[in-house]
């Protein structure tokens, strides 16, 4: 359910980023739907790992799914005023920076360095720069 509600909040960061504009929601996006591809392999591995039925993991993929959709169809019900709208974008990004900079890149080359670990985090930094040049 956690991941569901994380997955509702990602859907109101590309809702809010639009409220910006066309290419910083372009680029939220686009961010957010590469994140949301590894959240949904959580969800379903984290549910069938605590004894849950296949079907009821599949319900959670599901939900995770849907949940990013209508976080950023509920943006549309209201504006969020700038000054708010620029604190909550850059918290956002801060918070995906810091869990890729302290927690996920140094567990990926932690135990099991590999050339393919190296290739996938320069292919994520190409990924990155790619979305930037696609906002400006």
């Amino acid at each position: 359910a956690a991941m569901v509600g994380h997955s509702a909040m990602d859907g109101v960061a590309i809702g809010a980023a639009f409220q910006v504009g066309g290419g910083m929601g372009t680029a939220v996006a686009m961010a957010v739907i590469a994140h949301d591809f590894a959240d949904g392999f959580n969800t379903y591995t984290l549910t069938s790992l605590y004894g849950n039925a296949r079907r009821r993991a599949i319900a959670m993929l599901v939900a995770d799914a849907i949940a990013p959709v209508a976080g950023a169809a509920s943006t549309l019900l209201f504006t969020i005023p700038e000054g708010a709208l620029g604190a909550y974008l850059g918290l956002f990004g801060g918070v995906l920076l810091y869990l890729a900079a302290a927690e996920i890149l140094p567990e990926a080359h932690h135990e099991h360095p590999a050339r393919s670990t190296l290739l996938c985090t320069v292919a994520g930094a190409a990924f990155i720069w790619l979305v930037v040049g696609i906002a400006e």
